[in-house]
C-alpha cells in the first residue's frame, strides 16, 4: 500500500484546495439588493431610514417608520461577463429571476406625554447581501504553463508506488484512501499519474520526481466556470426614538452562505504529434457557511431638513464546511491511434470545517429633505479587508501564511452611495449612483452602478420598480499552484427589482 509521503507534502497538499484569496474576496462581496425604493437610490438610506432594506444597513431605521409594515421584493438579474485570458476576450450571458428580500416592522408609539421615549420598533428582515450566480468562459493560448505543471507540483516528493493501482485495488478505493491518509495533494498526483498527464523521471517505484507529459509548446485552454449561491442575511432589530429627533437601534444578524462551483478546464496540444493531445479536468466544490454579527446605529434630525446617520457593523464570525469531487480525462496518441483515459473516482471529498472572520464596517450618512417635495442623500462606508482572517483547529502553519497573503493582497474598501428622490402626486422617482474601489489592490478600476426607480403610493400600500446597471471587475488564477496563469474579467450586470409594501 501507499505509505511514503514527505513532510512538506503533508503540510501543503491537504489544504491548497480549500481556503484561498479567492474565497476571501468571494465571501466579502456585497451587492446592491433590496426594495425598489432602496435600490433606486443606490442604497443611500443610512440617514433616512423608514425602508425595510435600510434596516440592514442602519438598525436605527426601524423606529423611523410611522406605521407597522411588511414587504417583499423579487429581482431579475442579467450578467454579461467578458473574460480575458492571454489577450483573448470571451463573453458569456447569464440570467436569473427569484425572490431576494422580505421584511416586516412593528411600531408602537408611546401615548404617555411625560416620556422622552416616543416610539419603539421591532423588525425582522431577510436580505440577499450577495448573489454568486454566474457563468464564466475564458479561452486562450497559454505559452508558459499546462495542466502537467499543476499535477507535477503535487506529485514531486511522492513515491510512484503510492499512486499506482495494484492487483485487487480500484481507482475509487485508492483515491479515497489517499485523501483520508495523505490529503488532497496526493489525490491530485494520483489523478495526473493515472491519466498519463505526468510521467515519472525513472521507472523505480521509489521515484519521487515527475515531469509534464506535455513537454513543451503552446497549449489551448478553454475554462468554463458555473457558479451558484448566495449570502443571505437575517436581521433581528430593536430601535427606539428619543424626543422625536434621535433614533437609536441595535441588531443581531444571522448569516447563511451557500456556494456551488463547477469548473472544467479543457487543454489541447498545439503539436499534432504530441503523445498527449487533450486533457479535461473537472472540479466541483460545494461550500456551506453560517455566522453571526451585530450592529448598532443612530439617526439624528439636526434641523427640520438635515439628517445624519452613523452605523457600525461588527466583524462577521463565520464557519464553513466544504466538499468536492473531481475527474480527469485525457486523450493521447499510442502508435498513431487516439486512446482516451477516464479517471473518474466518483468519490465525494469532505474537508474539515474552518472558520473565517470578516472585518468590521463603519458607515456615515447625511441627507437633506425638501419638505414634501423630495430629498438628496449620501452614504460613505469603509472596512479594511486586509484584516480578513481564516482559522481552524489544524493547519495553522498554512493558514498563517494565507492570512499574511491576504494582508498583502487585499486593502481598505471605501464605498460611496448617492441618491435622490422626488415626489409628483402619488409617484416617487429615484436616481442614484454607487461606487467602490476593488478589494484587490492590484485592480485599479472601481466597481460602480447607476440606478433609477419609480414607486407608486396606493393609499398606504406601495408598488415599485427599480433598475440597476453595474460594472464590476475581478481576477483570479486558474489554480493556486502549478498552473497559475491569471484570468481577469469585467461583469456588466443589469437588475430589475419589483417590490410590494403594505401597512399592517
Amino acid at each position: 500500500m501507499k505509505f511514503f509521503v514527505s513532510l512538506s507534502f503533508m503540510l501543503l497538499g491537504g489544504w491548497l484546495s480549500a481556503q484561498s484569496v479567492s474565497d476571501a474576496i468571494l465571501f466579502t462581496q456585497q451587492d446592491l439588493n433590496g426594495t425598489s425604493r432602496y435600490t433606486g437610490m443606490a442604497g443611500a438610506f443610512g440617514a433616512l431610514g423608514g425602508d425595510l432594506s435600510a434596516i440592514a444597513d442602519n438598525p436605527a431605521s426601524a423606529s423611523v417608520f410611522s406605521y407597522s409594515e411588511m414587504g417583499i421584493s423579487a429581482f431579475f438579474n442579467n450578467n454579461e461577463t467578458t473574460a480575458s485570458y492571454f489577450s483573448n476576450a470571451t463573453t458569456n450571458d447569464f440570467n436569473k429571476l427569484q425572490l431576494q428580500q422580505f421584511g416586516l416592522v412593528f411600531v408602537l408609539k408611546n401615548t404617555s406625554s411625560n416620556s422622552d421615549w416616543t416610539k419603539i420598533a421591532w423588525s425582522f428582515g431577510s436580505k440577499r447581501i450577495a448573489d454568486f450566480s454566474n457563468k464564466l468562459n475564458a479561452i486562450g493560448n497559454n505559452p508558459n504553463q499546462n495542466l502537467g505543471d499543476y499535477f507535477t507540483y503535487y506529485a514531486d516528493g511522492l513515491a510512484t508506488k503510492n499512486i499506482e493501482v495494484f492487483d485487487n485495488e480500484t481507482i475509487p478505493g485508492i483515491y479515497e484512501y489517499l485523501g483520508n491518509e495523505m490529503g488532497y495533494g496526493a489525490q491530485q498526483a494520483f489523478l495526473g499519474y493515472q491519466a498519463y498527464v505526468i510521467d515519472p523521471l525513472s521507472d523505480d517505484e521509489n521515484n519521487t520526481m515527475y515531469r509534464s507529459a506535455q513537454l513543451a509548446g503552446r497549449v489551448g485552454h478553454d475554462w468554463v466556470v458555473d457558479q451558484q449561491g448566495r449570502h443571505q442575511q437575517y436581521n433581528f432589530t430593536f430601535s427606539v426614538r428619543y424626543r422625536d429627533f434621535l433614533d437609536i437601534g441595535a441588531a443581531i444578524n444571522s448569516h447563511n452562505f451557500r456556494y456551488e462551483q463547477t469548473n472544467i478546464l479543457t487543454e489541447t496540444s498545439d503539436d499534432t504529434n504530441s503523445s498527449l493531445q487533450e486533457v479535461t479536468f473537472e472540479n466541483r466544490w460545494d461550500t456551506y457557511g453560517t455566522g453571526v454579527s451585530a450592529q448598532v446605529g443612530i439617526i439624528a434630525k439636526l434641523q427640520k431638513a438635515i439628517r445624519l446617520g452613523l452605523s457600525y457593523q461588527s466583524p462577521q464570525y463565520l464557519r464553513f464546511e466544504e466538499e468536492g469531487s473531481q475527474a480527469l480525462i485525457s486523450s493521447g496518441l499510442v502508435e498513431n491511434e487516439t486512446i482516451q483515459t477516464v479517471v473518474r473516482p466518483e468519490v465525494i471529498n469532505t474537508y474539515p470545517a474552518y472558520r473565517m472572520q470578516l472585518p468590521a464596517k463603519v458607515s456615515l450618512s447625511m441627507a437633506y429633505v425638501f419638505q414634501e417635495k423630495g430629498l438628496v442623500s449620501v452614504s460613505y462606508s469603509s472596512r479594511n479587508l486586509a484584516r480578513t482572517r481564516f482559522n481552524t483547529d489544524s493547519q495553522a502553519s498554512y493558514l498563517g501564511g494565507l492570512n499574511n497573503t491576504l494582508n498583502e493582497t487585499l486593502g481598505r474598501v471605501s464605498e460611496l452611495r448617492l441618491g435622490s428622490e422626488w415626489r409628483t402626486g402619488r409617484f416617487l422617482w429615484q436616481l442614484g449612483y454607487w461606487t467602490t474601489n476593488n478589494a484587490m489592490s492590484s485592480i485599479k478600476d472601481n466597481d460602480r452602478a447607476y440606478t433609477a426607480g419609480i414607486n407608486f403610493d396606493l393609499a398606504g400600500n406601495l408598488f415599485g420598480l427599480s433598475w440597476v446597471q453595474s460594472q464590476q471587475y475581478s481576477q483570479r488564477n486558474l489554480y493556486p499552484v502549478g498552473l497559475t496563469s491569471g484570468v481577469s474579467w469585467e461583469q456588466k450586470r443589469t437588475q430589475l427589482f419589483l417590490t410590494y409594501l403594505f401597512k399592517l
